[in-house]
């Protein structure tokens, strides 16, 4: 039985599809699928998934044109068998135990949910440059502004239905850059986030990263999406993200 779908979206990223495909591999759990959602690579990206697939039947995946990471990552969720699903880019990874201890947290939760865990920032080589640690994840916190967010996928699951709420819906296609964060914005108010003060995922910091090509917009982004969508949360939400904020202002 199929228990936890990694989705990962790839387009010409033969820099890194193999060792993300070996890293999904070097976790050893048999209860796994890995999507791969290919954008109609030609750099031999597909060559390298083929040759993986098949002599790994955990590795599903396609190769098609699409309109960009969103529109793969909602592909992905689509081919999803499991009910919980993590998104693992390309250029990031897990912890050695990570997916082992998502598969056996998911059997404490009857309801939909999203486990969030610590996530490391390294540079290129593998020395810490931050580590975000998103204790705080009511949705007060986060419309408040103030408090860290989970900054990269591979140290957050959740359950598939979340996508299925009306409110909340699968990612902004027209969103290239902050689409996580937008998702969250939505899911936060519906749903339980928890929090384990783990280590789950790492992220490397690099010049081909989308985030370092777009890293001086990082922030403004962020206050465009959290204007947008402060304006449709409920009087509730938004009085104690200010009262927060105030809060976080007299601390400082």
């Amino acid at each position: 039985m199929i228990q936890l779908s990694i989705i990962t979206p790839t387009f010409n990223s033969i820099r890194f599809i193999e060792s993300c495909i070996l890293h999904v591999i070097s976790q050893n759990c048999s209860n796994i699928e890995h999507i791969i959602v290919d954008g109609g690579s030609t750099d031999g990206t597909v060559e390298i998934i083929t040759q993986y697939a098949k002599n790994y039947p955990h590795i599903r995946w396609i190769s098609e044109p699409d309109n960009g990471q969103c529109d793969a990552m909602n592909k992905g969720i689509a081919m999803a068998q499991a009910d919980y699903i993590g998104f693992l880019n390309v250029d990031d990874g897990y912890m050695p135990f990570t997916l082992h201890r998502i598969i056996e947290l998911i059997q404490r939760y009857s309801k939909p949910i999203m486990l969030v865990g610590n996530c490391k920032l390294v540079n290129a080589n593998g020395k810490v440059i931050y580590i975000n640690r998103p204790s705080k994840l009511q949705a007060y916190h986060f419309y408040s502004g103030t408090e860290p967010y989970p900054i990269n996928p591979a140290a957050y699951f959740y359950h598939k239905a979340i996508h299925n709420h009306p409110k909340v819906g699968v990612y902004n296609t027209e969103n290239h850059y902050s689409m996580d964060y937008e998702f969250m914005l939505k899911a936060c108010v519906h749903f339980q986030f928890v929090y384990f003060n783990e280590d789950w995922g790492y992220m490397v910091e690099h010049e081909a990263a989308k985030t370092s090509q777009d890293s001086t917009n990082i922030e403004k982004r962020k206050k465009e999406l959290l204007e947008k969508y402060r304006q449709k949360v409920s009087f509730k939400i938004k009085f104690l993200s200010i009262l927060y904020s105030l809060y976080k202002t007299i601390l400082i």
